[in-house]
């Protein structure tokens, strides 16, 4: 099987995308380093240079943007801004709240996903991913012990980031058929830069003394020369947000939503690790316990999908799989080209 069809397929977009879940709580430990010194803004709008810099010279994103038409590219924009959103608001909230709090108040969003994958996507769900849903979210429960004295208002900032994700991925989902996946990275990582041009730009012109606050200090203060180390921090931000925007935008468009949420679980017991590697933050037994059930709810639905072998990938026309392996794409059609018009056969020409 051609490269391009390979990592189309449910069991390697959801492998794909269980790795980058595990990925980016780094990028989340990272940001919350540098909230104590630069703005929301400045850290977004550099890794968004970054990541822009990487998909013009390692795919045609740039290219396929621009072929986009003005309906296609404008829901592209809109589907951005609902990840943006998330984005901002769940990095606000990094500046008070604890990363392994976060991580997992935030992972609401799969069982958002699941519920408004039925009305908007018209997409079913079976027992047994209910079942695999039910297990990650009663993980979710154990670890955030809702109801305790330790509220925080920054909580509910987590909450919207979720339900932002969550339309993010069900417009993804919408979008399968429209454009390509290299123009759909290039114009959220786009959206990014314009989001944190505008932040630091203001940031600029009406600076906010340090306030004690950390959330509104990150929100606010003013822009700043950046040391190797922070340079360092965001390229490794960048890596790991390609590489998701990638397995993420791949995974919501060859497999159905709902069978997508337990492997959206994945960051929390990273997000743990992370915590640990940094902060010496150790999870209580609940959070072990809680970690164990999400591990469960992901491994069972891939376990399930795998014995049924079920496709579970739509059956609408799919363009190009992925902006870092488009190249494979553009060289499988050129050789089966070739081969048609040779009268010989082509196995790494693309399949029926």
């Amino acid at each position: 099987m051609p490269l391009i069809e390979r990592f189309a397929t449910p069991a390697y977009a959801l492998g794909l995308l269980g790795l980058a879940m595990a990925l980016i709580p780094l990028n989340d430990a990272l940001v919350k380093i540098l909230s104590d010194h630069i703005s929301l803004g400045q850290v977004v709008a550099v890794r968004a240079v970054l990541s822009l810099a990487v998909v013009a010279v390692a795919s045609d994103g740039v290219r396929a943007m621009i072929g986009l038409s003005a309906r296609v590219f404008w829901q592209f924009v809109g589907r951005a801004m609902c990840l943006v959103v998330a984005m901002l608001l769940f990095f606000v909230s990094l500046g008070t709240l604890p990363l392994a709090n976060v991580i997992a108040i935030f992972f609401v969003s799969p069982m958002i996903i699941t519920l408004l994958s039925v009305p908007f996507l018209g997409e079913t769900i079976g027992v047994h991913r209910l079942a695999s849903v039910s297990a990650g979210m009663a993980g979710v429960i154990i670890i955030i012990e809702p109801g305790g004295s330790d509220f925080q208002p920054e909580s509910l900032l987590v909450v919207g980031a979720a339900v932002s994700y969550a339309l993010f991925q069900i417009w993804t989902r919408r979008l399968k058929a429209e454009g390509s996946l290299s123009a759909m990275v290039t114009v959220q990582h786009l959206s990014y830069f314009v989001v944190g041009a505008l932040m630091t730009l203001g940031n600029a012109l009406w600076p906010v003394a340090p306030t004690g606050n950390a959330t509104l200090d990150f929100l606010a203060r003013g822009p700043v020369i950046m040391s190797m180390t922070d340079w360092l921090f965001i390229t490794i931000c960048c890596v790991t947000v390609l590489f998701l925007s990638v397995a993420s935008s791949n995974a919501y468009r060859s497999v159905e939503a709902s069978v997508i949420a337990p492997f959206e679980y994945t960051a929390i017991p990273f997000g743990a690790f992370w915590g640990v590697v940094i902060w010496g933050e150790w999870p209580t037994t609940n959070a072990w316990i809680g970690m164990a059930l999400i591990l469960f709810g992901g491994i069972y639905t891939l376990y399930r999908e795998n014995i049924r072998d079920v496709d579970v990938a739509t059956s609408a026309p799919m363009p190009a799989a992925a902006a870092v392996v488009q190249h494979v794409q553009d060289n499988d059609c050129y050789g089966a080209s070739n081969g048609a018009s040779n009268g010989a056969s082509n196995e790494n020409g693309p399949k029926p």
